[in-house]
């Protein structure tokens, strides 16, 4: 009888012993595989947050920073935005647009050098907007607009005060971006200045920009009258 009862308890410990890895796996198992798939779906949301957020991100900051450039006067500045935003946005919508703004900035600077403008008289506070309009064109190389305010210091309009000194300037500014009437009114600045070396160095740029000398006629001293 004694052995009978050992034998059953070998066998039952024996089982025991055989079954307790498939108790473990049975109980354990799921638990850490439903662990495993939680952080995994953690993580994945954790990506797709991100990737929103910067999706979200950076059209806004795009076009925050295209706004800051629109607004931009002065052309040494605009160099320095235009090629940070090419930089941090190279497939913009706005690329094309971007790099007129820095090659346009590019000869208004090496214009405004010229003219001997600096940079704190650049934009006149006394201006109103139709002269700031012109302004924002000129600093990214419209001729057409830096003339315009040439003339408008010239005459004293758009809130401007007349200045004959800015006029010659501005009017110098538009003559360096290629417009050929500025560079006549530039050598008929220095005729009357006496600088004739100037004054005939502008007239063959006008020339060569496509402007027409009028004929001159000469002085008489007429008799009789």
């Amino acid at each position: 009888m004694k052995s009978i009862a050992l034998l059953q308890g070998t066998r039952l410990l024996l089982a025991a012993t055989l079954l307790s890895p498939l108790a473990a796996y049975s109980f354990e198992e799921p638990w850490s595989a439903i662990g495993q798939r939680a952080t995994q779906k953690l993580a994945l949301a954790d990506t797709d947050n991100a990737a929103a957020r910067k999706a979200n991100f950076r059209p806004a900051a795009m076009e925050s920073k295209w706004q800051e450039i629109q607004q931009t006067v002065h052309p040494e500045l605009l160099i320095k935005r235009s090629a940070e935003f090419r930089m941090d946005f190279p497939k913009s919508r706005y690329a094309q647009a971007n790099r007129r703004i820095h090659v346009g900035a590019q000869k208004a600077f090496r214009a405004q050098q010229e003219a001997k403008l600096s940079s704190d008289a650049i934009e006149d506070p006394s201006g109103n907007q139709g002269y700031r309009g012109e302004l924002i064109q000129a600093m990214r190389g419209s001729k057409d607009s830096a003339y315009r305010i040439a003339k408008m210091y010239q005459k004293g309009t758009h809130g401007l005060t007349k200045d004959s000194h800015r006029t010659e300037q501005w009017m110098r500014i538009a003559a360096e971006l290629g417009l050929g009437k500025a560079s006549w009114e530039v050598a008929n600045i220095y005729n009357r200045d006496g600088q004739m070396a100037d004054a005939a160095k502008f007239e063959t740029r006008a020339v060569r920009d496509g402007f027409v000398i009028p004929p001159r006629v000469p002085n008489r001293n007429i008799i009789g009258f």
